[in-house]
């Protein structure tokens, strides 16, 4: 039986920032992860963006501390260029490079192709938690735990109490498989944007260079009236660049996905996108002037999952608190992006901050302590959060926030000697987030 000071299920931003955060606290502190690779939907999912560290408008830097490590090393590595608008784009290998550097350095342990199938509780409390991979199961033992599974499965599998999909209907967002396309000629489509501007629209970069590439309805939706491209869910196309010249992300794709525990069904949801991919790269090589010679360099490994089920806490954000700007006497990281979800019905749509683009919100401590389970958090896309709240949250940067509160949370506990995570004190938190670079 393998023993640590803290325990992370799942190795994505969430759970990567987590693990880094805890170890240079001097935690033991291991990973478990389902795939064979860090990152989550960073690496799996080619969300190749780092959002929320930014307010909407790109004006205020917001979140701090674990996630500026992760961009400078990931700038150090050639993987980006840095700030761009709101976000900060990359590339995938460079940040799986990076990823694991950091880990490695650090000597956290990761448990890669493992799931997590059960957990044994003591009087409310997590003693160990038992794993399945190539070798059979594994009983892994912890202090404290974090469910950065974003499907919660940690905190389904220890309260069964889990919320999931919209509450009225339990429908969730659509999925997506994000693509990657080379040899763009950035100059053809600059000049063809001059004079046709209502076909695409264009952000430059500071050098002159091709940021983001919007291809408007009036093209796609003639190409999908005459049958030449097949994109049931979208009417037009975004394409950023991911740091080399003629290199761009595409995430037009989209499929429902009614149950995503289904294996038979996923595999059809996986599918359709797919066969949007293609569609979508024809269309551009034929009929989108600057992409006649580029070609489809490569697609997420699997597939993106917005939303699944989420972890009840000790607090439920609430989609008031996110449209209303709230403040928390707990507050723990803060989030200035928009509700943005990607709906079976109405296709893609924002709710805004009512504070405007430049606000923000905070997310509580008590929306990442998991209720019912003294030594459980749960934090990114699986945090403590309504529906719609949850579609805000949800960004990466944030998300790195939320980990750092709750290894540097767990690192309280056991100094301590506390048994419950509600029951620290939250000035001390802020004061050693605020010390490591937190914005609060």
């Amino acid at each position: 039986m393998d023993e640590y000071d803290l325990v992370v299920v799942g190795g994505g931003p969430a759970g990567v920032g987590t693990a880094l955060s805890a170890a240079e606290l001097e935690l033991k502190t291991a990973i478990i992860e389902k795939t064979n690779m860090l990152g989550g939907n960073w690496t799996n999912g080619y969300v190749l963006s780092i959002l929320g560290v930014y307010t909407y408008s790109g004006k205020t830097k917001i979140v701090g501390g674990t996630v500026d490590k992760i961009i400078a090393e990931l700038v150090r590595n050639g993987g980006s260029r840095g700030k761009v608008g709101n976000f900060i784009p990359f590339r995938p290998d460079e940040m799986k490079l990076t990823l694991e550097e950091m880990i490695s350095k650090l000597n956290i342990d990761i448990y890669f192709s493992s799931l997590v199938t059960s957990a044994d509780l003591d009087e409310g409390k997590i003693k160990s938690i038992t794993i399945s991979g190539k070798k059979g199961k594994e009983v892994v033992k912890g202090k404290v735990f974090v469910d950065s599974s974003g499907d919660a499965d940690l905190a389904f599998i220890a309260t069964n109490a889990t919320m999931s999909g919209k509450e009225e209907n339990g429908e969730h967002q659509q999925a997506t498989i994000p693509f990657r396309i080379a040899n763009v000629n950035e100059e053809g489509i600059a000049a063809y944007s001059k004079t046709h501007p209502e076909e695409i629209s264009l952000v430059m970069d500071e050098k002159g260079g091709v940021s983001r590439i919007r291809i408007t309805s009036l093209l796609v939706e003639k190409a999908k009236d005459d049958g030449s491209l097949y994109l049931p869910f979208g009417n037009s196309l975004f394409l950023f660049n991911t740091s080399k010249k003629g290199e761009y992300v595409c995430n037009a794709t989209h499929s429902n996905v009614v149950d995503y525990t289904e294996g038979k069904q996923l595999a059809l949801s996986i599918d359709d996108a797919r066969r949007q991919i293609k569609s979508v790269m024809d269309f551009l090589v034929k009929k989108v002037p600057g992409f006649e010679n580029a070609y489809l360099l490569d697609s997420a490994p699997s597939i993106g999952m917005r939303e699944t089920r989420r972890a009840v806490g000790e607090y439920v954000l609430r989609k008031e608190d996110v449209i209303g700007n709230a403040k928390f006497d707990d507050k723990i990281v803060r989030c200035g992006h928009p509700i943005e979800i990607h709906d079976q019905q109405k296709g893609t749509y924002y709710q805004y901050l009512g504070g405007g683009n430049d606000s923000w919100y905070e997310i509580p401590y008590r929306a990442i302590v998991v209720k019912g389970v003294r030594n459980l958090f749960a934090i990114g896309r699986c945090l403590s959060a309504e529906f719609e709240a949850q579609a805000s949250a949800r960004v990466t940067g944030t998300s790195i926030g939320m980990g750092q509160a709750a290894a540097t949370a767990a690192y309280i506990m056991i100094k301590k000697g506390i048994s419950a995570a509600k029951d620290i004190d939250i000035k001390e938190l802020q004061k050693a987030l605020v010390e490591k670079g937190a914005i609060l």
